[in-house]
């Protein structure tokens, strides 16, 4: 399939060979139900989920591999951190760059009457911007490390030492950083790092992690089997097993563990400079173009923009017709695109990934200068 895909913001693409080759080797070899049996076939299995663990462990400096749960995805990751950890009377804080992943858990446990919060600006200072919003009853910070819609990224070692010296739990959401900055738990004070498995991981789709420190054990959000402590009538008190109901993806966490291991092997400092420069190529193309209109900020691997008087729909149509995967819209994010300041319908978003070319760059500005001279 000839496509140039630059949507890697929602999904990397392609993956690695290993991360493919991984998965068949599993469902052909060693796919038994991990942490349900002592055969062969269930060890092997418990031994593949074992690792993406200590790879997590070792990418994110967390806690130890007990303290890795494996996720569906961010969304879920989220789900387990925010909902698990946040009680009737608190007030949490989240960042005006939120993703629906974040900002709807939140207005659910508003909407019930349970918990109340405020949103932090990004602009300015944002440790006095969050210093200036807590109350005596904030429990938590809840907020992205880098934007899926901007290239903004939050100052979240310095923020979460603050924290810890105020007794607040510190949530991350780095989705969009995983794999592309660097990130250490406890450097950070991190009470619970979500992410995806399947963007900057490099990952398949149904994958994602929630890394706890030793200070925090989130209630449960699934309630069932756990392989452990199966006489109790409740979920087992030791982690990871309490957050993990039902049986593990198995095939997903076998290649998530080798897209980890590219990750560790190239380094996030090397992709992150990769992406960023392949961003900057198309950016610096269109800089005086008159139009179009740029709505990202900063270095990175984002470039969010409109044509003047286009819908960022009608856009990524015309962008496609030429095999050029972008995407429009709102993103999961309207928190953020109003903070941006986008219109109604959004814009188009083009995302880089570990494994996009020079090429690629090349063949979407010769795309959009096709889109344009139509215009």
């Amino acid at each position: 399939m000839n496509i140039c895909y630059l949507d890697n913001a929602a999904t990397t693409f392609p993956k690695p060979v290993a991360v493919r080759r991984e998965m068949d080797r599993c469902m052909a070899t060693y796919c038994g139900n991990p942490g349900r049996g002592s055969h062969r076939m269930a060890l092997y299995a418990s031994e593949a989920v074992y690792e993406a663990r200590r790879k997590a462990v070792e990418l994110f400096c967390a806690e130890d591999e007990e303290h890795v749960v494996l996720t569906m995805n961010a969304t879920h990751a989220l789900n387990l951190a925010i909902r698990g950890l946040i009680k009737k009377g608190d007030h949490v804080l989240i960042s005006d760059l939120e993703h629906n992943s974040t900002l709807r858990p939140v207005m659910y446990l508003c909407a019930k009457g349970d918990v109340e919060y405020s949103i932090f600006k990004t602009k300015g200072d944002i440790c006095e911007n969050v210093k200036a919003l807590i109350r005596k009853n904030t429990r938590a910070v809840i907020c992205t490390h880098v934007s899926n819609i901007t290239n903004i990224c939050l100052p979240i070692e310095e923020l979460g030492r603050m924290l810890y010296s105020m007794g607040i739990l510190f949530i991350v959401d780095a989705s969009q950083s995983a794999g592309s900055h660097k990130i250490d738990m406890r450097a950070s004070r991190i009470s619970a790092l979500c992410t995806a498995g399947h963007k900057g991981l490099l990952g398949p789709q149904g994958t994602g992690l929630l890394m706890l420190s030793g200070e925090v054990k989130p209630e449960p959000l699934i309630y069932g089997g756990s392989g452990s402590d199966s006489r109790s009538p409740l979920m087992p008190e030791s982690l990871p097993d309490r957050l993990e109901g039902g049986t593990l993806f198995t095939p997903g966490a076998a290649g998530l563990s080798q897209g980890m291991d590219y990750v560790l092997r190239v380094g996030e400092e090397n992709i992150r400079k990769k992406e960023s420069a392949l961003i900057e190529k198309i950016r610096a193309h269109y800089e005086n173009d008159v139009r179009i209109r740029e709505y990202s900020e900063g270095e990175g691997a984002i470039w969010l923009f409109n044509i003047k008087g286009v819908s960022s729909q009608k856009t990524a149509q015309m962008l496609d017709s030429y095999g050029v995967c972008v995407r429009p819209g709102l993103h999961c994010a309207p928190l953020a695109h109003m903070t941006l300041g986008t219109p109604a319908d959004g814009a188009v978003r083009v995302s880089a990934g570990p494994l996009t070319t020079d090429a690629d760059a090349d063949r979407f500005i010769y795309a959009l200068d096709r889109v344009l001279s139509k215009i």
